[in-house]
């Protein structure tokens, strides 16, 4: 997400605080969500000697980016427990690294490691699902409002369909996120639209509202496809069918 010059974003607030009775809370709440399919024993046990040993001394024991060693990293390690990875988008990183960050490429790891921590660590997050009451407005008008937010103020860095391949991301090193394959939770979204992640071009967003960070996580959740579909599906389906994203 960057800066942009066009009218003031808060305009959108009465689209989704009037579609609903306003929440008494701010904060996130809700069942746990649950990952779509389960790592196998074998491989989760092995996963999590090899994140061990590979991964946890930046990312942390729990993969929530609480190391030692994060002051001194560009960016910081990122909190894997408040983004869902995708192994694809998992495995990609441990072939390639992350160009302009601390983060390598493991080219000295057997391939039968590198799936087996990817797959670990796409299994890693632990995102809240919102409930009915603290949602602002239905999905549907979540799904509106969001994607007039992104439009305005995103597009140009994460892309029309969120792959980070936006008109202005070649310019910058990391390259924005790709929420096809990094689906952020509600908490962890808001935590870097309001303080945005030093050591890359994402800014802080102080301007936008409650209403306006829910909705626009609503709509970028919407992006997440865990390799298997297309974002134009995913979206449309959970505008249609109130699914939550």
């Amino acid at each position: 997400m960057m800066p942009s010059l066009g009218a003031p974003i808060s305009a959108l607030a009465p689209l989704v605080l009037d579609a609903v009775p306003q929440r008494t809370s701010n904060a996130p709440k809700g069942s746990k969500e649950s990952n779509s399919s389960a790592v196998p024993a074998a491989s989760s046990t092995r996963g999590a000697k090899l994140f061990e040993r590979d991964c946890a001394r930046c990312h942390g024991a729990n993969g929530d980016g609480n190391s030692q060693i994060r002051g001194t990293l560009h960016p910081q390690p990122l909190d894997l427990a408040s983004f869902q990875i995708s192994n694809a988008y998992a495995l990609q990183v441990l072939h390639n690294g992350v160009p302009g960050s601390d983060m390598p490429a493991w080219h000295v790891s057997p391939e039968k490691d590198l799936r087996d921590e990817a797959a670990y660590t796409s299994h890693l997050a632990k995102p809240v699902v919102l409930s009915e009451q603290d949602r602002y407005a239905p999905p549907d008008a979540l799904v509106e409002a969001g994607k007039r937010v992104y439009d305005a103020h995103c597009e140009r860095c994460h892309g029309m369909s969120g792959n980070g391949d936006g008109p202005d991301a070649r310019k910058y090193r990391p390259r924005p996120a790709s929420f096809a394959g990094m689906r952020p939770s509600f908490e962890g979204a808001q935590h870097v639209i309001q303080n945005g992640v030093a050591g890359t071009a994402m800014p802080s967003w102080p301007l936008l509202t409650p209403p306006e960070i829910q909705a626009v996580t609503f709509y970028v959740r919407t992006f997440y496809n865990d390799g298997t579909a297309s974002r134009s599906s995913t979206a449309a389906t959970s505008a249609r069918t109130g699914a939550q994203p």
